[in-house]
């Protein structure tokens, strides 16, 4: 039977909750299956694939690493989407992006990678998703939830989506072209987060350290205000909710 979509990045935390989602309607491969920096690879799987839809969830997401590597950063993050946005075209298959808050206003290699992914795509075309999600794998969560003291930074904001919203968004806009942005509305500070997170999770709110971000030299430099208007009207307060009730395990 054919899939409707194609998954590429196959072992990212986005891919696996697309696929515990709907699993019956997708397909995903991983690097070693599918290397998007390798063009022959990835036209024959385009080529090939019956699937309406091809989304991207590969990409180089650790953002100091990608400091260090901005040559391969660039390669994987912008110029291979390129060459995807050509060949979906090409075989008249639909490709949906995953872009990042970190492309508004970008303050590091990382930043810029998905910036100029966003201006090689076609719009008319395609579609960019631009978000930044949560998962029972985000830094604040996972700390808490494993009773651990967390540190929150109270100068930096955002408005971050849980990933269970997020799936269920891309699925349901899969039809839209162009740049659709996907947020929660409030900008937050993510001690701020950390606290509703708590609250929601009934763990003691003492466990929270609020601290200041200060970006040092010689590192990758995090913005101060991430948050991007959204698209979609998502209140945090009920998202962090439905993210506790209904979020599936992801497996590693």
């Amino acid at each position: 039977m054919a899939k409707d979509f194609l998954i590429l990045g196959g072992e990212s935390t986005l891919a696996k909750y697309f696929i515990q989602t709907y699993g019956e309607k997708c397909v995903a491969l991983n690097k070693k299956k599918c290397d998007i920096t390798n063009i022959k690879i990835l036209e024959k799987v385009i080529k090939r694939t019956r699937a309406e839809y091809i989304l991207n969830c590969a990409a180089i997401t650790d953002i100091g690493y990608a400091e260090k590597n901005p040559k391969e950063c660039f390669n994987v993050n912008s110029i291979a989407v390129w060459n995807l946005d050509i060949l979906t075209r090409k075989y008249n298959k639909k490709l949906i992006h995953l872009s990042s808050d970190y492309a508004v206003n970008p303050t590091n290699v990382y930043g810029y990678s998905k910036l100029i992914s966003e201006r090689l795509i076609n719009k008319s075309k395609n579609l960019i998703i631009r978000t930044s999600f949560y998962s029972n794998k985000y830094y604040i969560i996972n700390s808490l939830v494993s009773g651990k003291v967390t540190n929150a930074y109270k100068n930096a904001f955002f408005n971050p989506v849980s990933i269970n919203r997020l799936v269920g968004e891309i699925y349901k806009n899969r039809n839209k072209h162009g740049i659709l942005n996907i947020f929660t509305e409030k900008k937050i500070s993510k001690y701020s987060f950390a606290t509703m997170a708590a609250k929601t999770f009934n763990i003691d709110r003492k466990l929270i350290q609020p601290v200041d971000l200060i970006n040092v030299e010689e590192k990758a430099n995090l913005p101060l205000n991430s948050f991007v208007p959204s698209d979609i009207k998502i209140q945090l307060d009920e998202d962090l909710l439905t993210f506790k009730k209904h979020l599936k395990p992801i497996t590693s």
